[in-house]
């Protein structure tokens, strides 16, 4: 299994009036995370239109169980892998640690793999995501 790893400051505007990071910079940290994990495996978004004919991996679910806040001026770590495989989707997990051993909290997203499909409304639809890019999150 293919990890992304990185570390996260927490800066002032990530934060809210109490001085707690507001939670929506979570999700957009996961969808970072999300994005350089699948680079890092030759998977950008240019390579998954040129390769795949896919427009990007759409969220159908996602979540966050928060274990201790995180302030500003903390330092995290922050660790993302594909937990699953599941035919048209697939499980995003990501973990975030404080420089202490302290858990922050833990998130998902589910996301679907889609290809063009110019007969339907949205211009993509779900299909089953490649051995190919399953392949390349084996070691």
């Amino acid at each position: 299994m293919r990890v992304y790893r990185s570390t996260f400051r927490v800066e002032w505007a990530h934060c809210d009036a109490a001085g707690i990071v507001f939670y929506p910079h979570f999700y957009t940290l996961f969808d970072q995370a999300t994005e350089r994990l699948f680079s890092a495996n030759r998977l950008s978004y240019a390579e998954l239109a040129r390769d795949f004919d896919s427009p990007g991996m759409p969220l159908v679910e996602t979540g966050a169980k928060y274990a201790n806040a995180s302030k500003l001026g903390d330092a995290l770590s922050v660790e993302s892998w594909v937990e699953s495989w599941d035919g048209k989707t697939f499980l995003m997990k990501h973990k975030l640690t404080h420089a202490d051993g302290r858990p922050a909290l833990e998130g998902f997203e589910r996301r679907v793999w889609v290809k063009r499909d110019a007969t339907r409304p949205t211009g993509f639809r779900a299909v089953e995501v490649p051995a190919e890019v399953k392949a390349r999150f084996v070691d």
